[in-house]
């Protein structure tokens, strides 16, 4: 006989404690199995414009299964994230019977000169859209710096009423913008911004009036700029004047 009071009352608590966590798990693999709690309602939120909804419909139907305990958030969220236009998916539980998904779509900003685009984080996906983008060509990795780079040159230009309509970034690092007017800006590998910001400025009082006619300008030089003509010297722009 037992004549030990304090083991034995360890004994019978270990013994307790032993059919209560039987019992929850029995509860639980009840709950998970059983037809009890069915998920009545998948609600999607977000601003979406170009996802595709029947895939995410499709997503919602393949993992949104059985009970409200057996939805596969987990997987539903990752096959979410996969989809070319989704930046980040959130699925979660709301008891008794829904599931909220939480979907945040990527923004274009620019296409990809290759194929697909970049979106404003600086990712590139593919994907398509009708909307009239300027182009980056650039290296693979590069799409957060051209995304830095397109704001920084675009704050420049449009204080002269120019905007990017093409950013490459060459394989030597080198910077060059296309302008929505046609005219190449080459900007080489260093002070960049420095360079287009002497572009702007000279832009209204020297190349402006001749822009017709002009193909690129070259800003690499320490002391001044070069410019290659489109059209011969000698052939007047449009305001009539031969010379710049």
């Amino acid at each position: 006989m037992w004549d030990d009071a304090g083991a034995l009352g360890r004994l019978t608590r270990w013994m307790l404690l032993a059919v209560v966590v039987m019992l929850t798990g029995a509860g639980l693999a009840w709950l998970y199995h059983s037809d009890f709690f069915p998920v009545k309602k998948v609600a999607i939120e977000g601003r979406l414009k170009h996802a595709d909804s029947k895939a995410l419909q499709t997503i919602a139907r393949q993992y949104m299964r059985g009970n409200i305990f057996r939805a596969d958030v987990n997987g539903a969220q990752a096959a979410f994230q996969k989809l070319p236009w989704i930046d980040s998916a959130l699925v979660r539980r709301r008891l008794p019977d829904t599931v909220e998904i939480v979907l945040t779509e990527r923004v274009p900003l620019a296409r990809w000169k290759d194929s697909g685009l970049v979106d404003t984080e600086g990712n590139v996906f593919q994907a398509d859209v009708k909307d009239k983008l300027p182009v980056f060509d650039g290296r693979p990795g590069t799409g957060k710096d051209m995304v830095q780079h397109y704001h920084d040159f675009g704050k420049i230009l449009s204080v002269r009423g120019l905007k990017i309509r093409e950013l490459v970034y060459t394989p030597r690092s080198a910077w060059a913008v296309v302008l929505d007017n046609g005219i190449t800006v080459r900007l080489g590998r260093e002070n960049e911004i420095k360079r287009l910001q002497q572009f702007a400025d000279i832009w209204p009082i020297l190349l402006r009036e001749h822009q017709s006619r002009l193909s690129y300008v070259d800003m690499r030089y320490k002391d001044g700029f070069a410019v290659r003509y489109s059209k011969p010297l000698d052939e007047p722009s449009e305001n009539g004047s031969g010379k710049i």
